[in-house]
């Protein structure tokens, strides 16, 4: 709760407006955007309780620990959160997205000879251990618990096929970020959905 001038405000974090520093226009947490003081939106808002005003902060880092708990982690790059407008991204947060997006797929698992494989960076690091152990041994052998929590017995030459396959994963998702960040600065790339299709078709 809030209080100015003896009138109580309830404060609401998801519909609230800051005056930071010196930039022009408020920040609204409703669009992530800033807004012009003669914004419809923010005169209603302002009108909604005589006195209520804009809180004032220094920088726009600091609004980050009020909007944190309803906005994307990718839309914060340690300085900044705000959006250009409402469906529009920087350059900046659609990377940030992009990699959000990539991580996703790559440690969301796979399907290898009908076996579904976990593809977390732990399961990444254990099938290379494994690997290493069946370079050294042909006969080597191990029961692999996969990503449903069933068994599976893998040889030597399975063991090198699932490797491989996770690798050729991994690979192919940073192929696929690294194009999409080359589209983002070239400005062909402006939207999550496009990002999203970007990841679709990696299996």
């Amino acid at each position: 709760m809030l209080q100015r001038q003896n009138q109580v405000f309830r404060f609401d974090p998801a519909n609230w407006y800051w005056k930071i520093g010196a930039t022009e226009g408020v920040y609204s947490s409703a669009t992530n955007t800033y807004v012009a003081e003669s914004d419809p939106a923010y005169q209603s808002w302002l009108s909604e309780a005589n006195g209520r005003m804009a809180s004032k902060l220094e920088t726009e880092a600091e609004v980050w620990g009020y909007v944190r708990s309803f906005c994307e982690d990718w839309l914060f790059n340690g300085t900044t959160v705000a959006q250009p407008t409402p469906t529009s991204y920087t350059k900046v947060q659609l990377k940030a997205y992009s990699a959000s997006a990539r991580y996703r797929k790559e440690t969301g698992g796979m399907t290898i000879n009908g076996v579904a494989v976990d593809t977390s960076r732990e399961s990444q690091g254990m099938i290379n251990g494994a690997y290493n152990m069946a370079l050294k041994d042909a006969t080597f052998t191990t029961r692999w618990k996969c990503a449903d929590g069933t068994f599976t017995a893998l040889n030597a030459a399975q063991i090198e096929a699932t490797a491989v396959a996770i690798a050729q994963h991994v690979q192919a998702c940073f192929a696929a970020e690294a194009d999409v960040a080359s589209q983002i600065d070239s400005g062909t790339i402006i939207s999550l959905p496009v990002i999203d299709q970007a990841y679709a078709g990696i299996g």
